[in-house]
């Protein structure tokens, strides 16, 4: 299933998205934002990225095919997608616009996202965390996530991510 997995704000009604599948470049969203329901929508930039890897704007959603279709870019192959200190840039960016914002579903969003490429299970257990549930509810985009959860859950997917680098290099 196609997922967005990274969304950077550019400008105006322009963000630059990754999908799972390795394709990244720029969407211009202008022609969704003249029509109603989304010509309503007050800040462009207050968007969460929901569990199925769609956009959505106080329930208005765009699919990841949607989004997909109208995404100028390029196919990178997975394994060359995959950079651990832009992980990592991600995720501190992330911490620190849902610090300022007072919105953890910012970080919770991104670090959905890594867990999602490396597994639950594995990104748990690397985590130390002794409740699953508790993992698992930090995640789900309905709830408000226990903070220090999702930082837990952030180390663990980039020392998965370091781990994934070296093996990869032998």
């Amino acid at each position: 299933m196609l997922k967005v997995i990274d969304v950077d704000f550019v400008s105006d009604h322009t963000l630059e998205l990754t999908f799972n599948d390795g394709y990244q470049g720029y969407a211009d969203l202008s022609v969704y934002f003249k029509k109603a329901p989304f010509s309503e929508i007050k800040d462009f930039k207050r968007f969460s990225l929901t569990r199925d890897g769609s956009l959505n704007w106080d329930g208005n959603e765009l699919t990841a095919a949607t989004l997909r279709d109208i995404t100028k870019g390029s196919q990178k192959s997975v394994e060359l997608s995959f950079n651990v200190q832009e992980m990592e840039a991600v995720i501190k960016q992330a911490s620190w616009e849902s610090m300022m914002e007072g919105r953890p579903d910012i970080l919770q969003a991104a670090i959905r996202s890594y867990v999602e490429q490396f597994g639950h299970g594995q990104v748990i257990a690397k985590a130390g965390i002794k409740s699953r549930t508790s993992a698992y509810r930090s995640l789900k985009p309905e709830t408000t996530p226990n903070f220090g959860t999702l930082v837990q859950l952030g180390h663990a997917v980039i020392e998965l991510a370091k781990d994934r680098t070296v093996a990869n290099k032998e």
